[in-house]
């Protein structure tokens, strides 16, 4: 081996091509080295999260009580507590992040879960607006079998109209497209939703739609083509695990589907015309939420209705009705979103009080 000159270090040969020591100096490299500094702003989640929360459930009790939980949904054991049990519901579902609200209220006789009492939600609502604003997100039809099948949307929203002499009970109202799974659902026609949308526009309800995606293209035609839904920005909600785990019950399916159907929606209305939700529910809402929050989407609705497993690998139920709010509201901050207030929720939806 030959013997190494007296003057040669380690690195001789870079300076027998004239490099120099300073190659590894920090100072020497150029923005060219870190071309993300020239990339631009990616905003697809520059924008506040409209969070819904359903603070009561349509379900039986004993699917609680069943599994040790006694104490929701609230107001469900009834008596002298249950109004300021839900009212206690919306006030911490509001503090945690939410600028809507969702129920089903229990009543005080039973504490079962009434579809539509205008009367009682109007006393729920009127004591919790005492304290904090938030949109009431109901629905405002009926189901009576004795009248017809097709569901009424007309009659609960000109009572909830009456009592607050104007919009105060009903900011939106959902138009739904909930299919006749079985005999005990009535159905939603084309006419009856057109019904709906008409009367709810004339009288400054924002026309909730929530829609299973594998209908949204008839609604589409039927509601937004058609001319007949005039109030922008349209207020969509795909149905993701909504009652019947619509399609989201495996993975990575799950959430490939909420990434196809919310696209499939962007396609046929422009940004700037919607609102583009989510009311995800079944053993995969929390990715299948994340995934939609990543995606962009402007609202999600969280609380104890839709969601019953707190994550799809663990039989842990929530304990609160402001558990899952709490969980996204935590998340949005991470990835650097913030949960709207009500009064940004009414800007952004378009929603104007009436009274």
């Amino acid at each position: 081996m030959p013997k190494k000159k007296k003057d040669e270090g380690p690195y001789e040969w870079i300076r027998k091509w004239g490099i120099g020591d300073d190659l590894i100096s920090d100072e020497k490299y150029g923005e060219e080295e870190m071309p993300v500094l020239k990339e631009r702003k990616i905003l697809t989640l520059d924008k506040k999260v409209i969070i819904e929360a359903a603070i009561t459930g349509w379900q039986p009790v004993r699917w609680w009580r069943e599994r040790g939980v006694t104490n929701l949904p609230p107001g469900s054991n009834g008596g002298k507590t249950c109004i300021a049990e839900q009212v206690d519901a919306i006030l911490e579902c509001v503090q945690a992040g939410a600028a809507c609200i969702h129920m089903h209220p229990r009543h005080p006789k039973d504490g079962k879960a009434r579809l539509h009492d205008a009367e009682l939600t109007a006393e729920i609502i009127d004591r919790a607006y005492e304290q904090v604003d938030f949109i009431p997100m109901n629905h405002s039809f009926t189901q009576d079998f004795r009248k017809s099948i097709v569901w009424d949307f007309i009659t609960g929203a000109q009572e909830a109209l009456k009592l607050g002499k104007g919009n105060r009970y009903v900011q939106t109202s959902l138009v739904v497209t909930l299919p006749t799974y079985t005999e005990k659902h009535g159905i939603v026609t084309d006419e009856a939703a057109a019904e709906a949308v008409r009367f709810y526009e004339a009288n400054q309800i924002k026309p909730h739609f929530s829609c299973e995606p594998f209908y949204f293209s008839q609604l589409y035609r039927n509601l937004i083509e058609s001319g007949v839904a005039r109030m922008k920005p349209y207020l969509i909600a795909l149905q993701l695990g909504k009652h019947r785990d619509d399609l989201q019950f495996a993975d990575p399916w799950s959430y490939l589907n909420v990434i196809s159907f919310m696209g499939l929606v962007r396609s046929c209305i422009p940004e700037k015309d919607l609102v583009l939700g989510l009311h995800p529910g079944g053993r995969n809402w929390l990715p299948s939420t994340i995934v939609g929050l990543l995606n962009g989407a402007d609202y999600v609705r969280l609380g104890i209705e839709d969601i019953f497993f707190l994550r799809p690998h663990q039989d842990e139920i929530p304990k609160k009705v402001s558990t899952t709010v709490t969980m996204i509201r935590d998340f949005c901050e991470i990835i650097g979103r913030k949960a709207a207030t009500a009064t940004e929720a009414r800007k952004i939806m378009n929603i104007k009080r009436t009274s």
